[in-house]
């Protein structure tokens, strides 16, 4: 979003919420705008319409960095539809179709999965202790994308090079 459109935005804000000290000098109208720019602004207004019908208390910069994410990008889906996902794979395709049945899943589920092992949990004598196995590494996943997904481009590509330069030394 542009300046002109982060002011408009910024105003909403402390419109909505005047008994908060939002936005108390130039240099955090500043920073916000630096952490918030990359923002599509009609995807923030639309985000601001949805919080404050919802909460009542203003957002902080990580909550509307999650919530233009969740608007652009969709929810994530929770660990209990996942893994609904793979029986559906294991009672239609059997362990002996396995490359269907990962075709069958979404990205994360996918991903999860192998790192299970789809044969595995074709043959589990526990699914019990499998499904909860997925349902942990599902929401470490999880996690890991929305962190990524919520932290600017530029920022995720400051990361890692500083983390490269730690990995060669």
């Amino acid at each position: 979003m542009s300046e002109k459109e982060f002011g408009i935005f910024a105003m909403a804000l402390k419109t909505y919420f005047p008994k908060d000290n939002l936005f108390p000098n130039k240099q955090s109208v500043d920073l916000w705008y630096r952490t918030l720019n990359d923002i599509d602004y009609k995807t923030a207004e639309l985000f601001l319409q949805k919080w404050v019908a919802t909460n009542k208390w203003p957002p902080t910069i990580a909550d509307i960095r999650e919530g233009c994410a969740n608007i652009t990008q969709g929810e994530m889906q929770d660990w209990g539809k996942a893994w609904e996902q793979v029986e559906k794979a294991v009672r239609y395709f059997g362990m002996y179709r396995e490359d269907e049945a990962y075709a069958s899943m979404d990205e994360i589920t996918e991903e999860v999965t192998r790192r299970l092992g789809f044969k595995e949990i074709c043959m589990s004598e526990n699914i019990q202790v499998d499904r909860a196995n997925f349902r942990m590494i599902y929401e470490q996943v999880i996690q890991r994308k929305k962190t990524d997904r919520q932290v600017k481009p530029d920022v995720q590509k400051l990361i890692a090079q500083v983390s490269q330069k730690l990995m060669l030394k």
